[in-house]
This record gives C-alpha cells, structure tokens and sequence, in this order.
C-alpha cells in the first residue's frame, strides 16, 4: 500500500514537501523552505530515489540543495530559474553554498510538459502546465496502475505572460491540490479590474511627485506587473516614468524571454516579432533616492529580505506609497505593512511609515472560484488532500470539496501520514 506523508505545507503557506511512499520506492513532491524563516524540511535525504520539482518558488525548491539527492526532476526553464532562486538564497541567508548548488545542478534531469518519464520502478511521471509562473507544473503520477495528481500551485486563468492550468488530464485516484485562497470568502477581482486599481494607484503617486515601491517574487509575478505597466505606459494611459529593477529581476526577464515558446501565444509572438514585451527597464542604483517620480520594482514579495529592503527608507517620505501584490505570510514585514503597522525595523534603526501602503492582490494562484471551476473541468478524482493554505482555507476548501463534489477531503496537519488511495 503506498502511503503519503507530510513533511511542510500544511496548515501554512511555505516549506512545501511531500513524501510519496511505496514497498519499492520513496520520492518527494517538492522539497522548500518557510520563507518567513527559513526553516527547511526535517528529512534524511539518502532515503529519496528522486524529488519531483513543481515550480522554482522558494517555498518549493528552496531547501533543495541543502540536501544530497541523487536525482531532481524538473522541466528546463524551472531548472534555470531554480539556480536563480538558489543563488540569491546562498547571498541572503548563507543556508547552503554555491558548490552545494553545483553539486544538485549536477543530478537534475529535465522533462518536458506531457512527457511520460519512468521515475522508479513503479512510479512514472507526466507534467501538466499549472499556469503559475514560467514552467510551473501539475505532476501526475502513476504509482503501480493508481494515479496521483499533486496540483502544486495553479492559475486556472490566462495572464499577459501565461496560459491557464492545463486540465486535460487523464483519470484521478487521489489530488493533491493547493488551497492558498481557498474560503469562500477569497474571491478576486477580475484581472483588469486589478490592472486598473494598480494602474491608478501608480498614476495618483506619480502625479503627487512621489516614488512607487513593488516588491515582489523574481519569478512570476513581477514579470506580469512589468508587462502591464509597460502596456499602459506605451498607451498613454500611464505617464512615462523611469522603472527600475534589481538584478535578479533582469536574469528572469532574460530567461522569460529565452523560453518564449511555454508563454502564452500573445506574449511569445511579441517576442518572436522582436518587441520587447517589458520595455526599457533601469538596473537599480542610488540614484532612485534622488530622481522623482520613479517606479522600484525588487524582490522579496513578502518584504523579508533582499534588495527591497533598503528601499523601506523611502515610506518616511509621505509622498511615496508601497503597493503589495501578493500574498504575506505571518512574521513578514510585508504582514505588518499590510496591517498597517506605523514603524518598521528592517535594519538596526527603526523607519516611520509615512507614505501610503495599501495592497493590490496580483496573485498567480487561483482565488476560490477558479479552485472550483479547476476541479469541475478535470476528471473527478476519488479522495482529495487539501495543503498549501493557512488553516482557516485548507480546512474551508476541504469542506467545500465534500459538501460540492461529494468526495472525500481533509487537510492534514504536518507530520501526517496517510494511506495515499
């Protein structure tokens, strides 16, 4: 009988890691880190035939080459945007070092969408498009003739720089599915109406003569953000105003480029016809301390550290505002900016909030209407896992998927172990 363990992402949102358990074979789902800590998964790496990576998001691939795996399957842009990931965490956190990244880059071995792969002997492998970020990726197994969908993070819509989830997926024993804005009380806006309250966000600041700070992940969200500020700027709907970015932010952008063919169709034939989709950007430097108005566009998206941080400085200035596009995990500066707080201490001296924080979600997972309309387009599973929300919309989504599709659900806590069908 295989079983399922849970060694992070339940209950919370970070740390990502699920053990698949077979007689013959062990793998992991995912394999990241809490990045509101830094915390990494309490596992024995030697005991893992291979790690099936979803997506290059911290809270996914971070822990990773903290280990020694032997093997690391992943799809090509996830592996080039992973050693991004990987490099900026050896800058900020010291966890691991740069050989420890060669020596994983050394054990992955890629896999394209759909692309069956034997992973051991009774387990094969296929990915779907999970429409997150640049190769993000639904991962569905055969385990011995039972079959396993493990969702990871999905964006059942199409974006300016993505397709939706890919649903067209063969029959499920058991799903695995995320559960980030899972209560019915998480219902978004529609994607232009976020675009425009951003967009006029922007433009009221910049017209008052004052500074816009972004944070935001390197990978996903902030190439979608670029892409609509440089549409509306180029429209005449937004003013002209220098953009500048940090430099992990210019590697991704690089590489979104390069992988034009797992965009969408509208971006990639941008691409293909030679238009740059995200325009002139700025590599960061001290002069967006002095030039006004200006755009500052960096990472982290939780503000917990990275080169945003030494832009908090400029929220003394009442004229500037900070505009958070995503989600915030408890014990983050970017929670207590979203609950108002009125200082900040980033550093050793603490910095007075004067300028405007308010929050536009421009998240990449779907809201609680897109989880729904997820589970009615693919094949209706028999038994459902809820993980990778905080308690209240794991729990919520459980309910739901019991009371809506009649299956049964539950949300387990860390440390669980379950019979997998």
């Amino acid at each position: 009988m295989a079983i399922v363990k849970f060694h992070g992402g339940c209950h919370q949102i970070g740390k990502s890691c699920v053990e698949v358990n077979t007689k013959k074979s062990k793998i992991l789902l995912d394999c990241g880190m809490d990045p509101s800590d830094n915390s990494l998964p309490d596992i024995k790496d030697s005991e893992y035939d291979a790690v099936l990576v979803s997506h290059a998001h911290l809270d996914h691939c971070g822990a990773i080459p903290y280990f020694n795996f032997k093997k690391v399957y992943c799809n090509p842009p996830t592996a080039d945007l992973m050693y991004n990931v990987w490099k900026d965490t050896v800058n900020l956190s010291k966890i691991y070092k740069e050989e420890d990244i060669k020596k994983t880059m050394d054990v992955i071995k890629t896999v394209k969408y759909r692309e069956e792969k034997q992973v051991t002997s009774d387990i094969k492998m296929k990915m779907h498009d999970a429409g997150h970020i640049l190769g993000s990726s639904s991962i569905y197994l055969d385990v011995d003739g039972k079959k396993l969908l493990y969702t990871g993070d999905i964006n059942e819509i199409e974006t300016r720089t993505l397709c939706s989830a890919d649903t067209d997926i063969d029959e499920i024993d058991t799903i695995i599915i995320e559960s980030t804005y899972g209560s019915p009380l998480d219902i978004k806006p529609a994607r232009k109406v976020l675009e425009k309250q951003l967009i006029d966000e922007i433009s009221e600041t910049i017209e008052n003569g004052g500074k816009v700070i972004i944070p935001v992940f390197a990978v996903g969200r902030s190439q979608e953000i670029i892409v609509v500020i440089n549409n509306y700027m180029k429209s005449g709907a937004l003013k002209e105003v220098p953009i500048y970015v940090n430099g992990s932010l210019t590697h991704t952008i690089g590489m979104y480029m390069g992988y034009s063919e797992w965009l969408n169709p509208k971006i990639k034939n941008t691409i293909e016809n030679r238009i740059n989709p995200f325009g002139n950007l700025i590599k960061n430097s001290d002069e967006v301390f002095n030039k006004e108005p200006c755009i500052i566009i960096s990472t982290s998206g939780m503000v917990q550290g990275g080169p945003i941080l030494q832009y908090l400085s400029l929220l003394k200035n009442p004229k500037n505002k900070l505009i958070l596009t995503g989600y915030q995990a408890e014990g983050t500066i970017g929670r207590s900016l979203e609950e108002g707080v009125k200082e900040i201490t980033p550093f050793k001296r603490a910095i007075p909030v004067n300028g405007t924080v308010i929050k536009v979600e421009f998240s990449a997972h779907a809201d609680y209407n897109s989880l729904i309309r997820y589970l009615k387009k693919i094949p209706e599973p028999k038994k459902a896992i809820v993980m990778h929300g905080e308690r209240y919309q794991a729990l919520s989504l459980a309910m739901t998927i019991w009371k809506t599709f009649k299956i049964p659900a539950i949300a387990p806590t860390n440390g669980s172990i379950l019979p997998l069908f």
